[in-house]
């Protein structure tokens, strides 16, 4: 048979072969299920690529002088804390009383003007009373003083000078007087400074 005697067919392709059951054709990045991991292998393996060939050339030289050595040390970074603060009451005259319900507001600021405090949050709020431990029960097991919800409050990300406040519940029903203690457990936070800086490196250009 020659070839006008073949019948119509879609000319040859060098692209992807197509689904053994039809569909859309099968390529190679279609074999792995797309996941946050695979982009960061993938971009891992990368990195490992370009480092390891980049060791291989010429190092240009800082314009101002020889190039310092590259190590690994730790940096000597001051102890970096939120400002924390909760307050209460609908009047400086309001008192917490032993059978009581007050809304309180806890409150996180940054106190820094060239710094952000990231992911911010606090784990668990807790009472206790004024030696650390925790307030007497009810007769039905509950406890004298509880805070709603416990935890965990999510402040985010709060900008330099900043404040972010969240809501929460004080629930007091036969609570013995005297001073109590709220216990703020886990304050977890990134902090995030912006650099900038300038770079001048030096290179000659070899005569023909």
């Amino acid at each position: 048979m020659n070839c006008e005697d073949e019948p119509n067919r879609p000319p040859p392709s060098d692209g992807p072969p197509e689904h053994p059951h039809g569909g859309p054709p099968v390529t190679h990045h279609q074999k792995e299920v797309p996941t946050d991991a695979r982009c960061k292998r993938l971009a891992a393996e990368l990195d490992a690529q370009l480092h390891g060939l980049a060791r291989l050339q010429n190092n240009m030289v800082p314009w101002d002088g020889p190039a310092p050595e590259y190590k690994v040390e730790p940096l000597n970074i001051p102890r970096i804390e939120p400002w924390v603060t909760i307050s209460w009451g609908d009047s400086k005259c309001d008192c917490i009383e032993g059978d009581d319900t007050e809304i309180m507001y806890l409150t996180i600021c940054n106190p820094y003007s060239n710094l952000t405090l990231s992911n911010v949050s606090i784990q668990e709020v807790r009472v206790a009373d004024a030696d650390g431990k925790p307030v007497p029960k009810l007769p039905n097991g509950d406890p004298s003083i509880q805070l709603v919800p416990v935890g965990p409050y999510y402040f985010g990300d709060i900008p330099p000078g900043s404040c972010v406040s969240r809501q929460y519940l004080m629930w007091l029903r036969g609570a013995v007087g005297g001073k109590h203690r709220i216990l703020l457990r886990g304050i977890c936070f990134d902090a995030c400074v912006h650099g900038d800086s300038d770079g001048c490196f030096a290179f000659s250009v070899c005569a023909d």
